[in-house]
């Protein structure tokens, strides 16, 4: 029998993930069974632990996909306007990524518990502590907050965007995104007046 070619492979990998999110999705991390993820990849259950070693291992390939998606949904809604507008549009466009009953299961329900609270902080830095920096470099103009002075910034938006993100999850009374967005516009006024470059406008979480 010929060996199968690495597409062929790297289809049957995105198969496998793409049955495992929509089994996360509906029946959590722990009513999801493998067979049946298996089955409706189309491949045994043991072409699943070939490309996927653990259950948890393919847990963490949906997860990393969700929040790659949040700061690709981020980054195109922030591309243009005035750099507050811009700003702000990441942000709700953030917030409102958060309400999706798929990326609440996986991420905010399960993921803290299935990758630990270390691993989950260390994959959400990595794609929107960059986005919310440029956000923030381009609403202050990059001469006046350089790269190393926005990150405690960045971390403090970002922490305060993940937290309404999961007020929003627990429908928390009073949590509305734009009464959110508003005060996150206060909080920011001191930048609000810096000469932003539009075409690096970019704002932004990840969960």
């Amino acid at each position: 029998m010929p060996r199968r070619s690495a597409t062929d492979a790297a289809r049957t990998r995105e198969a496998i993930a793409a049955a495992a999110r929509a089994a996360f999705a509906v029946d959590g991390y722990a009513g999801a069974s493998t067979a049946r993820i298996a089955r409706d990849a189309g491949v045994s259950e043991g072409a699943l632990f070939h490309h996927f070693r653990t259950k948890a291992a393919l847990f963490r390939e949906v997860f990393v996909t969700l929040e790659g998606e949040l700061d690709a949904h981020v980054r195109a809604a922030s591309r243009d306007g005035a750099p507050i507008d811009a700003f702000l549009a990441g942000c709700r466009a953030s917030m409102q990524f958060g309400t999706r009953p798929d990326y609440q299961r996986v991420v905010l329900v399960d993921g803290p518990t299935v990758l630990g609270d270390a691993e989950w902080r260390k994959v959400d830095a990595q794609l929107g502590l960059a986005t919310v920096a440029r956000g923030l470099r381009n609403l202050a103009g990059r001469d006046n907050l350089s790269a190393e002075a926005a990150r405690p910034l960045s971390v403090l938006v970002m922490g305060a965007l993940n937290e309404v993100i999961f007020a929003l999850a627990r429908k928390e009374e009073g949590v509305e995104i734009e009464a959110c967005l508003d005060a996150l516009a206060r909080m920011l006024s001191p930048w609000m007046d810096g000469q932003g470059d539009n075409d690096a406008t970019e704002a932004g979480s990840g969960v």
